[in-house]
């Protein structure tokens, strides 16, 4: 067979493979218009290939999606780039179904563009499917969304649209927008942090509503990976929990109230037991050492040894009673906690301890300490009595440090031993009130937080208290 009707053969039989696979085919001139289209394109759009000919091809598509489409296309014959695009194309019949469009270049060996080849694939079946996962979506009782790997958000669901009053686009334009601005820089900070790592994000934040008030939400994040582990995607959750934190702050305003009623109970019963119980008995005391005398020197030797006997057992009965009275009332609340500050008060504290415990106190508080407010002196001075006490009945510890600084807008506080560890503790303490949950409370109320460190060498409670802000108590 000659070479010129192989070719002719071979062009034939290229035009029956491109006529019979099941995708809309076109061949383009470098300037976009239309050189020929295969068979699936003629009998879908019903139009024969002299009126697809030229630029007439646009009218076969959606007149929404008609201007998006030509202007992504002569971009990408500008830069001669392959691209694809999704577009609505009318059927023979005047009904429109969704196409994923791809064009690809063809170019002469000096690398110039000489024909574009175009495929259409009918994805209607997918979109609907979006569409309906889309509807879900639109529905269901919190914000939802999406963002690209490099960060920009492109999908909102219809209740976040509804609750910030913004379009997707406007929303593109400032994403810092609906957060409250003392919000965006933790967030922000946190969110490139886990974007970087591609791990899932979650936080809390204020976000405003169309009308302008802000409420909190609880906002997740969690990645999409395709096979090779790459993130294709972001997807997120914004749940309202303004009223969660609503009844939280309230909760937390009645717990600052109850542990301020509660250490201004202490320190009533502390000053009752000192100066009317303490007083009482120092008086019972001072009469009975006066009685005691007077029988010694009016011995009489038919006087009762029981009555001698039971003198003295009165006398160290009511010296027992005045010492414990005294140290109720000081652990109640010391007396010197007001009057002199919290160094003066752990000193006279951890001394006492060491002589009840036999465990050995390092107390490291600078002499220049100075005071602070009232609220940070208690807290911190009821932390270390519950830390001595868990080390002395849980750590089996012999030894422990306090360590006291007081930094400008800040005062830190860590409380050690060598014991075997905080866990143990945690698990032999039945009430919730008391121990570590206690301190958290504390210092939660006070704007604070506790960090605790258990190991086989030890444990260490960090407590670390801002000042100079609105505190909860």
């Amino acid at each position: 067979m000659p070479r010129f009707e192989q070719d002719i053969r071979a062009l034939v039989d290229l035009q029956t493979v491109i006529d019979t696979i099941p995708a809309l085919v076109v061949g383009a001139l470098p300037d976009g218009s239309i050189e020929f289209v295969n068979e699936g394109w003629r009998e879908y759009t019903g139009l024969s290939t002299e009126e697809l000919k030229g630029w007439d091809w646009q009218t076969a598509i959606h007149p929404d999606d008609r201007s998006k489409f030509i202007d992504e296309w002569g971009a990408a014959r500008g830069a001669g780039r392959p691209f694809q695009n999704e577009a609505r194309v009318r059927r023979a019949d005047g009904h429109y179904q969704w196409f994923l469009i791809r064009k690809t270049p063809l170019r002469n060996q000096a690398g110039q563009v000489v024909r574009w080849y175009v495929t259409g694939y009918d994805i209607e079946d997918r979109k609907q499917a979006e569409d309906r996962v889309r509807l879900i979506i639109d529905t269901i009782p919190m914000m939802a969304w999406s963002v690209r790997p490099d960060g920009i958000v492109d999908f909102l669901n219809q209740r976040w649209l509804d609750y910030t009053g913004l379009s997707l686009e406007k929303y593109v334009e400032d994403p810092m927008g609906p957060i409250h601005p003392d919000d965006i820089a933790k967030i922000m900070e946190q969110w490139k942090a886990d974007m970087v790592a591609g791990k899932p994000y979650e936080a809390e934040m204020r976000l405003r509503r169309a009308d302008g008030t802000y409420r909190w939400f609880l906002v997740r994040t969690a990645p999409l990976r395709d096979k090779l582990g790459n993130i294709v995607k972001w997807y997120g959750s914004s749940t309202d929990i303004d009223d969660h934190k609503l009844a939280e702050e309230e909760l937390r305003r009645l717990s600052g109230q109850l542990l301020r009623s509660q250490d201004e109970e202490q320190r009533r019963l502390a000053r009752e037991l000192h100066d009317s119980t303490a007083q009482s008995l120092a008086g019972l005391r001072l009469s009975l050492a006066v009685l005691e005398e007077s029988v010694v020197e009016q011995h009489d030797a038919a006087l009762d040894p029981r009555t001698t006997n039971a003198l003295a057992d009165a006398v160290a009965v009511t010296d027992r009673c005045l010492s414990e009275i005294r140290t109720i009332s000081y652990l109640l609340h010391p007396p010197m906690l007001d009057e002199l500050g919290l160094r003066s008060a752990l000193v006279s504290y951890v001394k006492g301890f060491i002589q009840r415990s036999g465990i050995q106190v390092d107390l490291d508080v600078a002499p220049d300490f100075g005071r602070l407010p009232q609220d940070v002196e208690t807290t911190l001075f009821r932390i270390v009595q519950e830390a001595l006490t868990n080390i002395h009945r849980h750590s089996r510890s012999s030894t422990a440090r306090i360590r006291i600084r007081h930094q400008a807008n800040e005062v830190t506080m860590s409380v050690s031993d060598s014991g075997r560890g905080v866990g143990e503790a945690l698990k032999e303490q039945n009430s919730p009130g008391v121990g570590i949950a206690s301190m958290r409370e504390r210092v939660q109320l006070l704007g604070g937080r506790v960090e605790i460190r258990s190991d086989q060498d030890g444990t260490t409670v960090g407590i670390f208290i801002p000042l100079g802000i609105k505190q909860h108590v």
